[in-house]
């Protein structure tokens, strides 16, 4: 993936200009701000779409002071605040109310907070364009944190016949695993041991990857070649789960994929699309 700041994104910014905030912790990983504002230059709207930073420890008084400004249209969280979101918005879709996260958040003329979550459709619009039917396949998804639980129910959504999910934290895999039972009963879903030669699809949507130094999600030892091996992690680009999966001879898409796959959702959500 090559570097295309220089491309598109010509920003003309007002007084009148509406601002849509991308918030994580950390911040430097996100691809979404570039995307979406040549997006939105292409659609002539008068928006800008910047990166905000503030950690989990500020999250309430950031939140407060983002409900101040008159001119904010818009949210769009990513680690770790989906699932806080999910707490302040106003009012949400069913398919966040199931995920128990949010990843956009439209701001309403007369200031509610209106929330969406679009990472499990942006992921299987990325399967799909990139040639992945993703129904009636296997998947073994590590991680059932926010993404996770989006992913899981995109692809239950979707007909795929076979979900393992696993986490460190035993309570979100329970809670997405009953989400998808109650909601798609036709899906066969459990946890249990990390076998990837199993699936036909393997899933990081994990955070791990991001930053120098941290452990595989899973080993590629276990990994089987003809596989498709799939990171959520926007930077580094290939993480190193995919470049490890690669020469073990597993086909792989990375996270920019499920960017660009909800891009067209989201900018409808806002109000946006070309």
């Amino acid at each position: 993936m090559g570097d295309n700041r220089n491309e598109g994104a010509i920003l003309h910014i007002t007084g009148e200009t509406r601002v849509y905030v991308v918030i994580g912790h950390p911040i430097a990983q996100v691809k979404s701000t570039h995307l979406y504002n040549s997006l939105a230059a292409q659609s002539s709207a008068d928006v800008v779409f910047i990166p905000m930073q503030f950690s989990a420890e500020n999250f309430e008084r950031s939140v407060d002071g983002l409900r101040a400004f008159k001119n904010l249209a818009g949210i769009i969280p990513t680690i770790p605040h989906k699932p806080r979101m999910m707490d302040v918005v106003d009012s949400c879709s069913e398919r966040a109310k199931i995920v128990g996260a949010v990843n956009s958040i439209r701001v309403e003329p007369d200031g509610r907070w209106i929330g969406d979550m679009f990472d499990g459709i942006g992921y299987v619009n990325g399967l799909i364009k990139n040639g992945h039917q993703p129904e009636n396949k296997s998947f073994l998804l590590v991680g059932a944190g926010g993404a996770g639980a989006a992913i899981s129910i995109a692809l239950a959504d979707v007909g795929v016949q076979r979900l393992r999910i696993v986490d460190i934290d035993q309570g979100k895999v329970e809670r997405v695993i009953t989400n998808v039972r109650a909601n798609y009963p036709g899906v066969e879903i459990d946890t249990g041991p990390v076998i990837p030669a199993e699936f036909d699809v393997v899933a990081n949507a994990t955070p791990l990857g991001m930053a120098s130094g941290d452990p595989l999600p899973i080993s590629p030892k276990l990994l089987r070649s003809g596989q498709l091996v799939t990171d959520m992690i926007m930077k580094p680009a290939v993480t190193p789960l995919l470049v490890q999966a690669e020469a073990k001879g597993c086909f792989i898409q990375v996270g920019y994929e499920a960017l660009l796959g909800q891009a067209s959702a989201n900018m409808d959500f806002f109000g946006l699309a070309s």
